[in-house]
């Protein structure tokens, strides 16, 4: 787990970074804070996914943010880092961990010596009091939790249905209200099959681009929360049969997907993420 705190160094900052503008320098500070809070200290690859996060219009993202990600950070198997920001990780969380290590040492000890001089100093009691019988006040866990009425835990669960949420908003999903057991069990698998929170909203970002899962087609259909936790529906996502089909008259460069550094699928979706950006755009003009 990373760190909350962001080690900086300007000098070494500012002389690799002298040349860039205002909005430049700006899109490469976001997306090391984003790739910090990242576990591995790595960002998918894909173009649709960082636009989202990074809260750019298409044009800002070609103009400003493509231009620092080919300048200071490399791709591998689908994954952004940047190399100096993955040593500083490593480092720093190699420090952190041998600092709890030598805490907890530290605390044991001093644990073992005051238990020791409690012992010596006790007194023989005529007759030892037998233990109270201790009581279970465990509640039994709620196994139905509604989202409107409790707080989300802090963990990939609610942040994968928060994610599903916000997208919902956006799209006319059906929002979640209820996590159920069998809700959770799913959810859980394909978390565990996208790699976390981060593959996670790389299927929503596919799905949302598309126009039969959103509802764009002769035939309107809508995706819900039950459809795309269901492991044929996701599998179909990630592997891009849900993608917008290119013309046949589209020049080859521009079948490319949502991602300018590998294939979304072999269908592409620029056309619909284009027409989510237009969308939200309209919605705050």
């Amino acid at each position: 787990m990373s760190l909350p705190y962001f080690p900086m160094y300007p000098t070494d900052f500012e002389a690799k970074t002298s040349h860039l503008t205002l909005a430049e320098d700006g899109a490469y500070n976001r997306l090391l804070r984003l790739m910090w809070m990242t576990p591995g200290c790595t960002l998918p690859a894909d173009h649709a996914w960082l636009m989202r996060r990074l809260r750019v219009d298409e044009d800002t993202f070609y103009t400003v943010v493509k231009v620092v990600l080919d300048e200071f950070f490399t791709v591998e198997n689908g994954r952004l880092s940047n190399p100096k920001l993955a040593k500083i990780f490593a480092e720093t969380n190699e420090a952190h961990q041998r600092r709890v290590s030598a805490g907890a040492k530290g605390g044991k000890a001093k644990s073992l010596k005051t238990l020791a001089a409690a012992s010596s100093n006790a007194k023989a009691m005529p007759k030892q009091p037998e233990p109270e019988p201790e009581l279970d006040i465990r509640k039994k866990e709620d196994t139905n939790v509604s989202l409107c009425n409790t707080a989300p835990a802090i963990d990939e669960i609610a942040q994968a249905v928060s994610a599903y949420n916000a997208t919902a908003e956006r799209t006319g999903w059906p929002k979640v209200q209820t996590l159920s057991p069998a809700r959770r069990k799913s959810l859980k698998a394909r978390l565990s099959e996208a790699d976390g929170v981060t593959g996670w909203e790389v299927a929503l970002s596919k799905a949302e681009a598309s126009s039969f899962l959103t509802g764009r087609t002769e035939r309107p259909f809508t995706a819900s929360f039950d459809f795309i936790i269901k492991q044929a529906n996701f599998t179909k996502i990630m592997e891009g049969n849900y993608d917008d089909r290119p013309h046949a008259n589209r020049p080859a460069d521009q079948h490319r997907g949502p991602s300018g550094f590998a294939p979304s699928g072999g269908r592409g979706s620029d056309a619909s993420i284009a027409s989510i950006v237009a969308r939200r755009r309209a919605a705050r003009g």
